[in-house]
């Protein structure tokens, strides 16, 4: 039968109501004392001086199943969406109980297998990584100037790409370096990126390895054309046709400035001057120790109106249970919040991405 607690009745309306107090009174034989009413209150109710409250509401549905309830309401059921907070719950069972993490995961794959999948495609490098790939080269008696450069592409590459390697964002970076910096530049880009991956991945996850890896190629020549620059036209399109506000934003911050894909993400709260619409960055890579941008008027009205109450509903959301959790120390939870964008990257240029289709 359905549990009250488990749907958002605020979500179901008066006349729908309606049909399931006369479903269940008339089709299921259900007395007004079984609700805990009187005939006379179903009547009014009927007759339209009164409502179906929530908390009759509540007992109605105790005698439904939820595929009466979804057949009443046309095949839609309000759900009440889960918190954080349950994410947190459902883990930590999950860990505690084995069949129940059984169950989840066949959940999981069941109904978010290709997402899952997606996932599997990405590598979260950390300075664990930094620190097995240093020691590797050393131990292969690799000459300190050479580690150094290496070090100095990958660091650059990982910062700008948002410490997550994938193969789209190795190539949609590679390609940004090939046309701005270079092929000698790329170059040296693409074969340390490589060089991580076969000293440090391997190993330990041969599959996505080969899946990284194999993704690009070492670049030793100039390409022979570039790929047309959109209009402003264009431009205007793909923005109208992004759904969410956040990706609005992200798109709107890489028109406007000129950043790469990954440089937004660096952006703090403290480098962005909503009173003169300038965005401060007091360093994004070894050779761009400063950068500013001014955002144009109408940019920074969506920024204050719509994507700063986005993003603290967001920021709320998140932080108040894995806070209560007690998994992650008070510095990662404030460098969590003081980010502009804490959004996931790559959700954000996947629609992008389909808003350029």
């Amino acid at each position: 039968m359905v549990n009250c607690s488990r749907i958002d009745i605020g979500e179901i309306k008066d006349e729908d109501r309606l049909g399931i107090l006369n479903y269940v009174v008339v089709k299921k034989g259900v007395k007004p004392h079984d609700l805990g009413v009187t005939s006379q209150y179903i009547n009014a109710i009927r007759h339209g001086r009164k409502r179906v409250s929530d908390d009759l509401l509540c007992k109605l549905l105790s005698f439904l199943t939820y595929e009466e309830l979804a057949s009443l309401l046309r095949g839609w059921v309000p759900d009440r969406q889960a918190t954080p907070g349950d994410i947190i719950r459902v883990i930590a069972t999950a860990k505690a109980d084995p069949d129940f993490r059984q169950l989840l995961l066949s959940m999981l794959y069941q109904h978010l297998g290709d997402y899952l999948r997606t996932m599997g495609r990405e590598w979260r490098v950390g300075e664990g990584d930094i620190e097995a790939y240093i020691m590797a080269m050393r131990l292969k008696g690799v000459k300190d100037k050479t580690l150094r450069d290496r070090l100095h592409y990958i660091r650059k590459a990982l910062a700008e790409m948002d410490w997550v390697l994938s193969p789209e964002g190795i190539n949609e970076y590679l390609y940004e370096v090939l046309n701005e910096d270079g092929p000698n530049v790329a170059r040296h880009v693409s074969a340390s990126l490589k060089s991580l991956l076969k000293q440090v991945l391997r190993k330990r996850d041969p599959y996505l390895f080969g899946l990284l890896y194999n993704s690009f190629t070492t670049i030793k020549s100039k390409p022979n054309n570039r790929t047309r620059l959109p209009t402003i036209n264009e431009l205007r399109q793909v923005l109208t046709r992004i759904e969410s506000i956040e990706a609005k934003t992200y798109f709107l911050i890489l028109a406007e400035t000129g950043l790469r894909p990954g440089e937004p993400f660096l952006i703090t709260m403290d480098d962005v001057d909503l009173e003169h619409g300038m965005l401060r960055i007091g360093k994004v890579e070894a050779t761009k120790k400063v950068f500013v941008a001014f955002l144009r008027p109408e940019t920074l009205e969506f920024i204050k109106s719509q994507y700063l109450p986005r993003r603290g509903e967001f920021i709320n959301n998140i932080v108040k249970p894995i806070t209560a959790s007690g998994l992650f120390n008070n510095d990662v939870i404030e460098r969590f919040k003081s980010r502009f964008l804490p959004f996931d990257q790559g959700r954000l240029k996947r629609e992008i991405k389909e808003a350029a289709r």
